[in-house]
């Protein structure tokens, strides 16, 4: 834990160094910003360390990094209230330079965690899984059951604000934990779209809806695109987090039907959505993070518990299109969200109803 052994990469860190007795290695004081370990590549095995939050922030440690855009990353969320919080401990894919915090609920946990004293974390990381065990804990505080990030293998970083010491990597040390991931019974529900088009970006029209005429209308714009684990579609893999102006993200998907009759489909998104059916619009709906009166359940995270709405179908094809602008925040005042972009869809009742691509 001294300076030889480490390099910023994030600008003007504030980092000491510090040999204090009881902690023979040192002691990383990183106040702000990012450190990356030198001449690392880590694949598998089991890192440990402890960490002293130093303010009311979420720091940690990123692994597997390729680049700073993209890797898989752990951290607390160090607030007074850790211990209680659902939210107190969170994994996060980083793809493209988007932090997919707010997509996986399913990936945070309430944990032993002391806000302002030492933690001493313990990571085993196995092919596509990874259990956390945090303090004393035996069984895993954290059992993540898929990685979702887009790297194999990679370097290791440090995220302020906190005190760093006794970082262990040990390669290959994965406790017989399975690389495979386990099964995904939330995705491989019997009513969740997993077939679906993404056409181009469109302008947003800022606190006015779009219309069914401004999405692609020449068929050759579309392409193809699969929902992944818990039936999300991640748009974080089609762009890059950028400082461009905020867009609409248009997705369409088609279901057949033997009959005239409305169907309830649960849905899950980021930021606001408009719904329409064979060209009408018939919902739309607002997930945002910031205001926190516009937060759908479970905390304006992405969840198909985000809302429930009617769609009425007419006997044959039914083409179902929807219109994303993919903020945290319900304003016009922030470029390109850095943070989960994507949706979820699932057909409650499936009688008389054939998914098409």
């Amino acid at each position: 834990m001294t300076s030889s052994h480490w390099h910023p990469v994030s600008d003007k860190p504030d980092v000491q160094y510090v040999m204090k007795e009881g902690f023979p290695d040192g002691i990383i004081v990183l106040k702000s910003g990012d450190l990356a370990l030198n001449e690392l590549s880590f694949r598998d095995g089991t890192i440990e360390f402890d960490m002293k939050p130093l303010a009311e922030d979420i720091p940690g440690i990123r692994f597997r990094q390729r680049d700073h855009q993209n890797g898989e990353e752990f951290y607390i969320r160090s607030f007074p209230d850790c211990r209680a919080e659902n939210d107190c401990i969170q994994y996060s894919p980083v793809i493209n330079g988007f932090m997919l915090w707010n997509v996986y609920p399913e990936y945070q946990k309430r944990a032993p965690v002391f806000a302002d004293g030492w933690n001493h974390v313990r990571l085993v990381v196995s092919g596509k899984r990874m259990n956390v065990f945090i303090n004393d804990s035996i069984q895993p505080t954290l059992a993540v059951d898929e990685l979702l990030g887009d790297t194999q293998q990679g370097g290791l970083e440090l995220h302020g604000p906190a005190a760093f010491a006794n970082l262990v990597v040990t390669p290959g040390k994965t406790d017989g934990l399975s690389p495979i991931p386990l099964p995904d019974s939330m995705g491989n529900a019997a009513g969740i779209v997993h077939e679906w088009q993404l056409g181009p970006l469109t302008a947003l029209h800022f606190g006015s809806a779009p219309t069914y005429a401004e999405s692609p209308q020449d068929p050759r714009m579309w392409k193809p695109i699969r929902s992944e684990r818990f039936g999300v579609v991640n748009l974080n893999r089609q762009y890059s987090a950028s400082k461009e102006p905020s867009s609409l993200t248009w997705l369409r998907t088609y279901v057949d039907s033997d009959r005239d009759q409305t169907k309830q489909v649960s849905l899950g998104w980021i930021g606001q959505i408009w719904v329409f059916a064979n060209g009408s619009l018939i919902s739309s709906g607002k997930n945002f993070y910031d205001p926190e009166s516009e937060r759908q359940r479970p905390d304006g995270r992405l969840s198909l518990e985000n809302n429930s709405i009617p769609i009425p179908l007419h006997r044959g094809r039914n083409e179902i299109t929807i219109a994303l602008y993919s903020s945290i925040h319900d304003d016009d005042k922030h470029s390109r969200t850095p943070y989960g972009w994507g949706l979820a869809m699932c057909y409650d009742d499936m009688q008389g109803l054939t998914l098409q691509p």
